[in-house]
């Protein structure tokens, strides 16, 4: 039996399904537009009531160079000010040989038991995230910022009984022939404390870890920047000196300042001064670095410390002629501290104070209310 044709087809459906009982044709041509659907009869919402509260202001977006609105501050920004010191600077306790050495002192067992350690194993973890965090060109992008100066030198000297203390640097000096001590310490047996230079003595302190910091901290101790430092120097070399250290913790420039930098540098100092730079490699921590004020490691600092360990000035970046001349006078106030015998030193407030009260009883006036002890002196 053969297949029905095609019209048989069509006539046998329109016998089984008339006009009125044909099911609609479920075919569609795409490229027909479709009418809308009928509307529906929504409720319409009643309108909103005004509102008496302002709008937030729209933040002002300021683009940059590089197209992104994350960065602050740009290189024409001057709203940076660096202020004067009004407090105190440095350690709260008195520096110590063999502190900050930057050695392990623990034993195997000891270094096991804390690499189990969970609670220490999240303090490390802490500590290298923060290290991570840092941007690496941070310091260099401040620098542009009054050339790296976070704040002004005190116009005048912190007084004695509330100066805080330079921490003790461990390094290596210049100097040649020296005796080795211990050859686990890091530089060979020839480590040695700053404490240990500076006791007992006015030091002209300054503190550098690349050229650029160098250069600055040249305006304010270098004979041709600063001749009045050196002629207090000279003149009273028995209780004063300079001592310069040179921190640098990246291990290729430390021994590309080994193997090519220690020789310049001898060239231009004598023997003694030899003795007094120091070239330190670790043990520098974050905590020290905040308590003395080094907040950007590629600026130079310069600190006028005591015989007794502590700060009582101290500069940063770039000097400013005042500042040299508070330098200047500041050292001399020292080196007369240092040679007056304790039994006759008077405090200059306490002196203050009695002029004052003496005034009072000539002139008849009522004395002021005493203000609340100053931290600079």
């Amino acid at each position: 039996m053969k297949a029905p044709s095609p019209l048989c087809l069509q006539a046998l459906r329109a016998i089984t399904f008339p006009p009125a009982t044909r099911p609609a044709c479920h075919r569609r041509h795409y490229a027909a537009v479709l009418d809308p659907p009928p509307p529906t009869r929504l409720r319409t919402p009643p309108p909103p009531e005004p509102s008496t509260k302002q709008p937030p202001p729209t933040p002002t977006f300021r683009p940059t160079p590089s197209g992104s609105g994350l960065r602050k501050k740009r290189d024409d920004d001057e709203d940076f000010t660096p202020y004067p010191l009004t407090r105190p600077i440095g350690m709260p306790h008195a520096a110590q040989p063999g502190d900050n050495n930057g050695r392990d002192a623990r034993t195997l067992r000891q270094r096991r038991d804390d690499f189990h350690d969970y609670d220490k194993h999240l303090e490390r973890r802490a500590k290298m995230t923060r290290q991570i965090a840092k941007p690496y060109f941070r310091d260099w992008s401040n620098m542009r910022f009054h050339r790296g100066k976070v704040w002004v030198a005190n116009e005048r000297l912190f007084r004695a009984e509330g100066a805080l203390y330079f921490p003790n640097f461990f390094g290596r000096t210049l100097r040649r022939g020296l005796e080795k001590y211990d050859r686990r310490d890091g530089y060979g047996g020839l480590g040695r404390d700053t404490c240990g230079v500076m006791g007992g003595k006015v030091s002209v302190v300054s503190l550098v870890s690349n050229t650029w910091a160098e250069n600055q901290a040249a305006t304010f101790c270098s004979e041709k920047a600063n001749a009045g430092l050196w002629e207090v120097l000279r003149e009273h070399g028995d209780v004063a000196q300079r001592v310069e250290i040179n921190y640098e913790n990246n291990l290729l420039k430390w021994w590309v300042l080994r193997l090519f930098g220690l020789r310049f540098l001898r060239r231009s100092r004598t023997v003694e001064e030899q003795g007094r730079y120091f070239i330190v490699r670790r043990g520098v921590s974050e905590i020290m670095k905040e308590a003395i004020g080094l907040l950007n490691d590629k600026a130079g600092y310069v600190y006028l410390v005591d015989g007794e360990g502590r700060i009582r000035w101290a500069g940063s970046a770039e000097a400013e002629e005042r500042e040299k001349e508070n330098m200047v006078k500041g050292l001399r106030r020292l080196v007369q501290e240092a040679k007056t015998p304790k039994g006759k030193k008077k405090d200059y407030f306490e002196m203050k104070d009695q002029l004052q009260a003496v005034v009072a009883d000539v002139t008849g006036e009522v004395p002021a209310e005493k203000p609340a002890a100053a931290a600079a002196g």
